[in-house]
C-alpha cells in the first residue's frame, strides 16, 4: 500500500495512501491529532472536508484548498453554500454542462425509449445504458435535458439558478436579520418594566434637533434605533467626560471649512484603540456609519482621510501642550499616586524615513535602529507621561528632564526609581539638588555585601509571594579618578548615600539600592525598589498585549514585516528618464535635418560649426539613453520596504504622530482603570476581573435615541455572575450621568439585555 506524508505547516501533517480498490485516501492531523479524513476521488467528500476545516477554525480557506485540491475561491462559494442553502446544496454538481446536448436523431430516440421504459432510472443510469447501447458516450447532461423536454409545459414554474438563490437567501437574511433587530427593540422597551418606564419618561422630554443636515442625518438614524457592533465602547465616554476632554484640545485649533477638526482625528484615534484596532489600517474594517455613532458624528473618517488629516494635525506641533495638559489633568482629579514615579524604556523598532542610532533590541538580541520610548508611571503602574527619542541619548539626561517636568507639574520634590541604566555619582549629585531617587547599588560586590551582619537585618518584607529582610547603612560613594580625569576634573566626585540591602530569605541572595532619601524608612525603599519588577515591568506587557505600542502611525511594522516588498521606484524615474531623453533626441534630430536642408542649398560656416554640435550633443543624449536602459535591465522589479526606507530624512512630524497615538493609548489605559475602580466592587474574583471588563466594554448592542438621551442596550450576557457585574457597573456608570463627547451632544444611558 502506497504512504506518503506532507508538511503543510507547523500544525498541519497530511498523510495520503491507496486503500485496497485503488482510491487515495487522505487523512488530515492537527497538531498530531487526527481532524479530517476523506477520498480525495470523491468531490463530495473533499467539499465536505474542506467546509469543515475551515468552519471549524482548524486552517484558513488558503491551507484547506492546498489539502483538498479544489481552489481557494471554490472553497469559499463552498463555505456561502453551505451557509445559505444547506448541505445537500453543496453536495449537488453546478459545474453546468460538460458534453454537447445536440444528439442525432438515433441517439435522442435510445434516450427517449429508455426513459419511457424506466421512468424510475436516474439520469446517470439512462446514460450509462445508452452508452452501451449505442457505444458511445452519452452525458446525464443530456439526459436531464432530453427528460425535461418531453414533460409538459409548466407556465407557473419558476426555476433559479444556485447563484440566483445565494443572492435571494442574503437579502432574506438581511431583511430577518433588520426585523429581528427591530423585535429585540421591542421585546426590551415592552416586556421589561423598568426598561419600559425609563423609556417612557425619556418621551417627556424635547428631542435633540440640529441645523446641520449630516448631524440630523445621525439623529434621525439613531431616532429610529440601530445595530452598533462598538455598543460597549460607549462607556469609555465616562473617563473623557471626567477629564474634560474638550477643554484639553482646546489648544488645538478650528481649521474652517474641514469637516473633520484636528479633535476629531484624535477622539477617532482615542476610540480606534478602545476597541481593538492595531492599525489606522484596521479601519477599512468597520462601517463607517457604525464607527460613527461613537464619536457623535454622522460617520467616522476612513482610513485614507485620517491619514491625510493626522498628518495634517502633526505639522501643528502640539503633541507637547497636550501630554503636559492630560498629566496636569490626572493629577488634579487625583488618578495618579505621587508618592513615589517610576521611570523605564522600551525600544521601538524603527523602520521610519530617518538615519537614527541605533539600539539593542532585546526581545530579537540584535542591534537594530529604533527609539526609546521613555514612560514615567506611579506605583500602581498608571502612566503620568512619556518622553521619546532617539537610541543615542543617554538615560540619565531623561531622568533629569523627568524629574524637571514633575516639578513644573506641581511636585515640589518627586522621588523617581530607575534601573542601573541611570547609574552615575556625578549624575547623583545633580539630581540630588532636585529630587529623590532610588537605584541598584552597582559596583558593590557580593563580598561587601556578606561583611554586613546579620543582626543589621531587623525589619522583614513580604512581596509577591517573596519574603525579604531589609538592612541600611550609610555610604560615601564616589566616581574612580579616571571618571574624574576625563571629564576635566582633577578630584572624583563623593556623595553620601544611604544603603539599603535586601535579603531573599528563601535563597539568601542580598541585593544592595542606593537612594539619598534620609526620611522613609528602609523597607518603603526597598519596596520602591522591588516594584520595579513588579508593575513598573508590567505597565509595558499591559501596553503591549492590549494595544499595539510598537505601532507607528505613519506606517505599520507588521505591515512592513509581512509585506516586504514593493515597487522598484528606480524603474519609473529611469523610464521617465529615458523617456525625457528620447524627446531631446527627437528635438536634436528634427534640428540635423534642418541644418543639413540649410546647408545643400549654400555653404556656411556658422551652420556648419553648429550641425557639428548638434551631431556631438546628439551623440552625447544616445549615449546616455543607452546606459540608462542597460541599467534598467540589471534592476529588481521588487525591492524590500525596510531597505528602501533606511537612509532618508525623518520629517518631525513623523515623531509627532507617534506622540499622539502613544497619548490616545495612555487615555485609553486610564479609562479602562477608572472602569476598573468602579467594576472591582461588583465583581470579587480579581484575577480575570481585567478579562470580564474587557468583554463588557466590546460587547455589542443597540443604540436608541429618545429625547436627549442615547440608550445603549448591550446584548444579554450569558454567565450569571458576568451579567449581574455587567449590570451593577450600568446602574453605576447611569448615576454619573454622562454625556457623549462629539458633535452631537446627548446623555448616555447603559442597560444590559436580559431577552
Amino acid at each position: 500500500m502506497e504512504r506518503s506524508t506532507e508538511k503543510i505547516n507547523k500544525h498541519i501533517l497530511i498523510i495520503k495512501q491507496k486503500d485496497s480498490n485503488n482510491q487515495l485516501i487522505v487523512s488530515v492531523f492537527y497538531d498530531y491529532i487526527p481532524v479530517a479524513r476523506f477520498n480525495h476521488d470523491k468531490s463530495e467528500e473533499r467539499k465536505l472536508a474542506a467546509v469543515e476545516l475551515v468552519e471549524r477554525q482548524i486552517c484558513s480557506i488558503t491551507t484547506a484548498a492546498q489539502i483538498s485540491g479544489f481552489h481557494r475561491n471554490s472553497i469559499a462559494q463552498f463555505l456561502v453554500t453551505k451557509k445559505t442553502l444547506g448541505i445537500k446544496a453543496l453536495l449537488q454538481e453546478h459545474r453546468g454542462l460538460k458534453k454537447p446536448l445536440k444528439y442525432k436523431d438515433a441517439v435522442r430516440d435510445t434516450i427517449e425509449r429508455l426513459l419511457s421504459q424506466h421512468p424510475d432510472w436516474s439520469d446517470q443510469d439512462i446514460a450509462t445504458q445508452a452508452a452501451e447501447l449505442l457505444a458511445m458516450d452519452v452525458h446525464r447532461n443530456g439526459v436531464a435535458r432530453i427528460r425535461v423536454a418531453k414533460l409538459p409545459p409548466n407556465d407557473d414554474a419558476v426555476f433559479f439558478s444556485k447563484d440566483r438563490l445565494i443572492e435571494l437567501s442574503q437579502i432574506a437574511e438581511t431583511i430577518d436579520q433588520q426585523k429581528n433587530d427591530d423585535r429585540q427593540l421591542q421585546l426590551n422597551f415592552q416586556s421589561d418594566e423598568q426598561f419600559q418606564q425609563k423609556k417612557e419618561q425619556l418621551e417627556q422630554l424635547e428631542p435633540l434637533q440640529s441645523t446641520n443636515k449630516t448631524e440630523q442625518n445621525l439623529i434621525e438614524r439613531l431616532q429610529q434605533g440601530q445595530r452598533s457592533p462598538v455598543a460597549g465602547s460607549f462607556m469609555h465616554h465616562l473617563f473623557l467626560d471626567e477629564i474634560n476632554h474638550e477643554k484639553l484640545f482646546d489648544c488645538l485649533p478650528c481649521i474652517k471649512g474641514n469637516t473633520y477638526q484636528p479633535g476629531d482625528i484624535l477622539a477617532t484615534l482615542y476610540f480606534t484603540i478602545a476597541n481593538g484596532l492595531k492599525s489606522i489600517e484596521s479601519l477599512k474594517l468597520v462601517n463607517p456609519k457604525d464607527f460613527g455613532g461613537v464619536l457623535g458624528m454622522d460617520r467616522s473618517p476612513d482610513k485614507d482621510v485620517m491619514r491625510k488629516k493626522l498628518h495634517d494635525v502633526s505639522e501643528l506641533n502640539y503633541s507637547q501642550p497636550l501630554i503636559d495638559g492630560f498629566a496636569r489633568l490626572l493629577l488634579e482629579k487625583q488618578r495618579i499616586d505621587d508618592e513615589v514615579f517610576f521611570i523605564d524604556g522600551h525600544f521601538l523598532p524603527y523602520y521610519g524615513l530617518a538615519v537614527i542610532a541605533k539600539g539593542y533590541y532585546t526581545v530579537r538580541r540584535l542591534a537594530m535602529k529604533g527609539n526609546e520610548l521613555y514612560v514615567i508611571s506611579d506605583l500602581n503602574g498608571r502612566p503620568l507621561f512619556s518622553i521619546t527619542e532617539s537610541n543615542e541619548v543617554d538615560f540619565r539626561p531623561i531622568i533629569l528632564r523627568a524629574a524637571d517636568k514633575l516639578i513644573e507639574l506641581g511636585i515640589k520634590r518627586p522621588m523617581l526609581t530607575f534601573d542601573r541604566g541611570g547609574y552615575g555619582v556625578r549624575f547623583f549629585s545633580e539630581l540630588d539638588d532636585k529630587a529623590d531617587f532610588v537605584t541598584w547599588a552597582k559596583y558593590l560586590s557580593d563580598k561587601q555585601l556578606d561583611r554586613i551582619s546579620d543582626e543589621s537585618f531587623k525589619h522583614g518584607l513580604p512581596l509577591n509571594d517573596k519574603r525579604y529582610l531589609v538592612a541600611e547603612q550609610w555610604r560615601e560613594v564616589s566616581e574612580s579618578i579616571q571618571t574624574a580625569r576625563k571629564e576635566g576634573r582633577d578630584q572624583p566626585i563623593k556623595i553620601p548615600l544611604r544603603l539599603v540591602v535586601i535579603e531573599n530569605i528563601d535563597t539568601g541572595i542580598r541585593m544592595g539600592i542606593y537612594t539619598n532619601n534620609k526620611d522613609k524608612p528602609a523597607s518603603y525603599i526597598a519596596y520602591y525598589m522591588l516594584n520595579r519588577w513588579g508593575d513598573s515591568e508590567n505597565l509595558y506587557k499591559e501596553l503591549m498585549s492590549k494595544f499595539n505600542l510598537n505601532y507607528h502611525p505613519g506606517y505599520d511594522i507588521d505591515e512592513l514585516e509581512n509585506q516586504p516588498f514593493v515597487d522598484n521606484p528606480d524603474i519609473a524615474m529611469m523610464k521617465e528618464a529615458i523617456q525625457i531623453l528620447q524627446q531631446e533626441i527627437d528635438q536634436l534630430l528634427t534640428n540635423q535635418q534642418d541644418l543639413n536642408n540649410r546647408l545643400s542649398q549654400r555653404t556656411d560656416k556658422r551652420l556648419t560649426k553648429k550641425l557639428a554640435n548638434i551631431v556631438k550633443e546628439l551623440e552625447e543624449k544616445k549615449q546616455e539613453q543607452g546606459n540608462f536602459e542597460n541599467k534598467l535591465q540589471s534592476l529588481p522589479e521588487k525591492v524590500s520596504i525596510v531597505e528602501l526606507l533606511k537612509g532618508k530624512k525623518m520629517s518631525r512630524c513623523d515623531l509627532e504622530k507617534k506622540k499622539l497615538y502613544d497619548l490616545m493609548q495612555f487615555m485609553v489605559l486610564h479609562s479602562y482603570e477608572r472602569l476598573k475602580d468602579l467594576f472591582r466592587p461588583y465583581y470579587k474574583d480579581t484575577r480575570d476581573i481585567k478579562p470580564v471588563l474587557r468583554m463588557i466594554t466590546n460587547q455589542a448592542g443597540y443604540l436608541k435615541l429618545i429625547g436627549d438621551t442615547l440608550i445603549v442596550l448591550l446584548d444579554r450576557i450569558d454567565l450569571n455572575k458576568h451579567r449581574l457585574a455587567a449590570e451593577q457597573l450600568c446602574h453605576q456608570v447611569n448615576r454619573m450621568n454622562i454625556t457623549l463627547k462629539g458633535r452631537v451632544k446627548m446623555k448616555l444611558y447603559f442597560y444590559i439585555s436580559k431577552f
